[in-house]
């Protein structure tokens, strides 16, 4: 007797490709989770110190460690214990046990002294496990084992998810916000005023103030003003730390200074491109003569570019900007406007680098 499916083609099953997708993908997950969670310990020691927005993430990367750290013990449960634990929203029980249980062990062997450790330990475990339970609002088969996750509850707990992260690593958008500050105002590269770049600014030895200019600076057109007091020691001044970094493409930095001191006085212009601050020799020193009343700077770039010995400044690797004294006998204020990029005919003295003088 005939059947009808004799002439149906043969599909050959191979041994493994009924249940190879499943773990391959986990795999995958777990080697990529493994990676990150190695390179957040290996710079677990060493903050960094030229990036504000890495620093901020270094001081959360507890959250980060123990998320991870629950999306590994969720996959190697998954791939180890699948064959004892037949339910899969186990696994993630397993996962939120481990990151409570990692947390508590990381509060009980490395403490925590300061004020915050108790908020550190509430922020470790509950980024930890919103990093789970995210995974779980994601997991389709764990959808398909309880129907209960699937629709509104599921996306209950996604976005519960991600609201928890937000909040827990919320420190993070207001540096992100003065970044963006930064990038929206160039080719404004120093504007003391705003508070974008409060978070950049490092007063040495000084004051620094925010207000109203003198009456008699005309063109400031009574826009609120920086004021910086330098104390009577050398050094004294205002470090403008990561600035927007790249200054190719215009020929001078444009300054304008008021004094209402009744005789010039000296002020030194300072530009790095060193992770690390250098010492005097090997980064841009510009002495500025600041006579009394309005004064306005055009450096040339080519003086700022050649100004440490033996090489050329990176001008595309701006790190750090300020304004110090160089040393007095007495405090004393000057205002400051914005620091500006700027592509203007140059005076012919100008086109000397030695030239510093006011226009």
């Amino acid at each position: 007797m005939a059947h009808n499916n004799a002439t149906e083609p043969f599909h050959e099953i191979r041994a493994g490709t009924m249940r190879a997708k499943g773990p391959a993908a986990r795999l995958v997950v777990l080697y990529v989770a493994a990676f990150l969670l190695a390179s957040i310990v290996l710079i677990a020691d060493d903050p960094p110190s030229s990036n504000l927005f890495l620093f901020e993430l270094y001081r959360l990367r507890h959250v980060l460690f123990f998320g991870i750290g629950g999306l590994i013990v969720l996959e190697l449960t998954a791939l180890i214990g699948r064959r004892w634990i037949r339910k899969r929203s186990l696994y993630y029980a397993v996962a939120g046990v481990a990151v409570i249980i990692l947390s508590l062990a990381l509060q009980l062997f490395f403490p925590d002294n300061s004020p915050a450790a108790e908020d550190r330990l509430l922020r470790n475990i509950l980024g930890g496990l919103a990093f789970v339970t995210l995974s779980a609002a994601l997991d389709r088969p764990l959808r398909r084992e309880h129907d209960r996750l699937r629709g509104r509850p599921r996306q209950i707990i996604g976005w519960s998810s991600v609201l928890i992260l937000v909040i827990v690593m919320q420190t993070l958008f207001p540096v992100a916000l003065s970044y963006a500050g930064r990038n929206g105002a160039y080719p404004r590269v120093v504007d003391m005023t705003d508070g974008w770049q409060q978070r950049f600014i490092e007063v040495r030895d000084s004051l620094l103030f925010i207000g109203m200019p003198p009456t008699q600076w005309k063109s400031r057109n009574e826009r609120i003003t920086a004021m910086v007091l330098f104390d009577a020691v050398p050094g004294a001044g205002v470090m403008v730390h990561e600035p927007y970094t790249d200054w190719r493409g215009y020929n001078a930095l444009q300054i304008e200074v008021y004094s209402e001191l009744d005789l010039p006085r000296e002020i030194v212009l300072r530009v790095d491109d060193k992770r690390r601050e250098k010492a005097a020799g090997d980064r841009t020193d510009l002495t500025m003569v600041v006579k009394p009343g309005y004064n306005l700077y055009q450096i040339p770039m080519e003086a700022i570019r050649n100004g440490p010995d033996g090489r050329q400044l990176r001008l595309h690797k701006i790190r750090r900007v300020g304004v110090f004294s160089p040393g007095s006998d007495e405090r004393f204020m000057m205002f400051f406007s914005d620091f500006r990029l700027v592509n203007r005919p140059l005076p012919k003295d100008a086109q000397d680098p030695q030239y510093l003088g006011s226009l």
